[in-house]
């Protein structure tokens, strides 16, 4: 059967919610959700009325497996570890992962308006320093690490990839527009460093890295001027990290912990209970079963035969603060394995692309979106929280059909 492209007034319809998306994902709760459910919806109704799989179309097919597959080898680590009755409590959060390939299936056959999606990362990013000022100003006593609706960690997070997505596409464009675009990043940098999270900042520091690093290769041929605009970029950035005193408190404290979790101190820090997590993991590591310990379980088989003070904390947690850690020990290989290639494919189909056309944003964006999901499990949760969740399949999946036309149309 022939292809068929959705209705006109239903293309116009995905590039609203395209716009909507990154402004409500981490500002108001649920809203992120509707519009996952919808677009899925407009996928599973195109399927049906058009006979279509998106497991068997080109463009779409290594999306669509790579998510379903996650989704797969969560519920195998919840059914094999003999947890099942914490199926229904906490698959709801990874559903977006069984969705995925019908939202995929309709950011394929809209056509795409791409400066719908650059327009609302940037404005997401002026709505969420307007929100932070907000409660920076309205809290008695001020709130010491200002996030929104959900927890700074996330907030940081997912503030850096939005960053990097308006940066990305910040575009040589009208004057007016420059400013709206100076704007937009300004505030993004301003909520990345009010969040506090150490993890978004260093995070923050790799993509500006990998960044400088895609963007010398872009312009290698062309005037020395936009090298001298990246230093700049990264020598503004460091001077902020020096000056600002959030920051330097952070990392203070950091340190302080570390030193004493090294000198054989294990008070319940910060810093001392992830330390105790990575060393505790790491030691019992060929102990985890092929399928895990369950959903939510790491921690409980890890410390529940640990009576000091700071095992019973860290038993408390139903995380390792590292994503591999905790999917190794929840899921075993199957759902580790599952984790690795969402994550590592997607970034190998980018590098390639960039590779063939360095000028392209999409292969860049695209490139630092799976980069930063990296990064972020290394020091924190990854997909185990609804709002990192929801994010990474959207934004995935229309740079990965973005990518996928730019390759058919060449």
């Amino acid at each position: 059967m022939i292809e068929q492209p959705i209705g006109q007034n239903d293309s116009k319809v995905v590039n609203v919610l395209i716009f909507i998306f990154p402004i409500v994902i981490i500002s108001l709760q649920v809203a992120g959700d509707i519009i996952l459910f919808i677009l899925a919806m407009m996928g599973i109704f195109t399927s049906i009325s058009q006979k279509l799989s998106p497991f068997v179309i080109k463009e779409i097919k290594v999306f669509s497996y790579l998510t379903i597959g996650y989704f797969t080898a969560v519920c195998l680590s919840v059914v094999f570890s003999g947890q099942a009755d914490e199926l229904a409590h906490y698959i709801p959060r990874d559903l977006y992962f069984l969705f995925a390939p019908f939202i995929a299936l309709t950011l394929y056959k809209t056509e795409i308006n791409i400066k719908f999606l650059i327009v609302g990362a940037k404005v997401s990013l002026l709505v969420l320093g307007a929100i932070i000022i907000v409660q920076i100003s309205s809290e008695i006593p001020p709130l010491d690490r200002p996030s929104g609706v959900i927890n700074p960690n996330v907030f940081g997070n997912l503030s850096v990839s939005l960053f990097f997505i308006a940066l990305v596409f910040f575009q040589e464009k009208s004057f007016k527009y420059k400013i709206f675009s100076s704007l937009s990043l300004l505030s993004g940098f301003f909520i990345i460093v009010v969040s506090g999270s150490r993890g978004a900042w260093l995070s923050f520091m790799f993509l500006l890295a990998a960044y400088s690093y895609f963007s010398y290769k872009k312009r290698a041929k062309l005037h020395i001027r936009f090298k001298i605009i990246i230093v700049l970029i990264v020598a503004f950035a460091l001077s902020i990290a020096n000056s600002s005193q959030l920051i330097h408190d952070r990392i203070s404290i950091a340190n302080t912990e570390i030193s004493k979790w090294a000198s054989g101190d294990i008070s319940p820090t910060s810093v001392g209970q992830r330390m105790v997590m990575y060393k505790k993991a790491i030691d019992n590591i060929e102990d985890v079963p092929f399928f895990g310990h369950g959903l939510r379980y790491s921690n409980i088989a890890l410390f529940k035969n640990d009576s000091s003070a700071i095992s019973k904390l860290a038993a408390e947690y139903n995380h390792l603060h590292n994503a591999y850690l905790t999917n190794y020990y929840n899921g075993g290989i199957p759902l580790l394995g599952a984790l690795l290639l969402l994550l590592f494919i997607p970034l190998r189909i980018f590098l390639k692309a960039n590779r063939l056309k360095r000028e392209d944003p999409v292969f860049i964006s695209g490139a630092l979106l799976t980069l930063g999901y990296v990064s972020y499990g290394m020091v924190n949760i990854l997909l185990g929280d609804t709002y990192m969740n929801g994010f990474y399949t959207f934004y995935l999946a229309i740079l990965m059909v973005l990518h996928a036309k730019s390759i058919k149309a060449r």
